[in-house]
């Protein structure tokens, strides 16, 4: 299973969705977005609930369902392709 990290990374690329949008919503830097993606810098659940509104979900849980129904779904049936190709 993905870190909410990961899942924000995934969710914002696949939206069109850049870090400097990110960092105005939060008021920080690009490089503080770049090191939340990336697993250095942990928000808080406020936080996460904050950007997954801004990308369109209730909350935190929306944004996590919606990534392990259809990212990690769709994911898993691309790697499955591969192996049989």
């Amino acid at each position: 299973m993905s870190g909410f990290n990961e899942k924000i990374r995934s969710i914002r690329m696949m939206k069109g969705i850049k870090q400097n949008e990110i960092a105005e919503l939060l008021n920080v830097k690009q490089q503080s977005v770049s090191k939340i993606e990336s697993g250095k810098i942990h928000i808080s659940k406020d936080t996460a609930d904050k950007i997954a509104k801004y990308f369109g979900f209730a909350g935190k849980e929306d944004m996590e369902t919606f990534y392990e129904k259809y990212i990690c779904q769709s994911s898993r049936k691309a790697n499955q392709k591969r192996e049989y190709t």
